[in-house]
């Protein structure tokens, strides 16, 4: 009698046992897919951020940063011309020189000019406002330390509106100006943020 109580004791632990062990492994699988559904999500929005919203504003960056330093070659260009006639003009006896170095290039300064007018206007300034609605349409993308440079970047953009439109005095326009030096903490934000997102991505880890 006792060894068939031991028996059957024996039997319901192992029972007991292989019911725990399966119970435990059903845990554990459960919370390895819970784990890897986490990373998966943390992931998809990291791409949703990179797409959306830093890959764009940092080529829409990029775009501004090319033109604007092509825009200052060609200022200093026209203002290395400008002085060489001045230096002409003041010559004594150059006048007829100076006038002539006028002739030659001055309607092409003129029309560089314009072109670099309507380049502001056409290009860069647009490069601007799409930034703004960017981060305007995906708010709820951007990280906090970057929704904090919103309103720099709307003032900056609000001041360039105002002075294109001819409507404000310049007095009125370098009261309420605001310098691009304000946005460049603002540049280097989107572009480590799109870094760090783009090599998250990479390597798949989602922390």
């Amino acid at each position: 009698m006792i060894a068939w109580i031991q028996n059957v004791l024996s039997q319901n632990f192992s029972a007991v046992i292989s019911a725990c062990a399966g119970l435990i492994g059903v845990c554990i699988g459960a919370r390895l897919t819970q784990n890897q559904a986490t990373a998966q999500r943390k992931l998809d929005f990291f791409e949703k951020q990179l797409r959306e919203l830093y890959s764009p504003l940092v080529g829409c960056r990029k775009e501004v940063q090319i033109l604007s330093e092509f825009r200052l070659a060609g200022e200093e260009a026209s203002q290395e011309w400008w002085a060489k006639v001045c230096e002409l003009g003041g010559s004594i006896g150059s006048y007829g020189e100076a006038t002539k170095f006028y002739d030659d290039q001055g309607s092409q300064i003129s029309t560089q000019i314009e072109y670099e007018n309507k380049q502001l206007e056409g290009k860069i300034i647009p490069a601007y406002r799409k930034m703004v609605q960017i981060l305007k349409d995906n708010y709820w993308l951007a990280e906090e330390e970057t929704r904090n440079y919103f309103p720099t970047l709307v003032k900056f953009v609000e001041v360039w509106e105002r002075y294109l439109s001819r409507t404000h005095p310049m007095d009125v326009i370098q009261k309420i100006n605001v310098s691009e030096a304000e946005l460049f903490p603002f540049y280097e934000n989107i572009q480590q943020l799109h870094d760090l997102l783009r090599e998250k991505l990479k390597k798949g880890e989602p922390d």
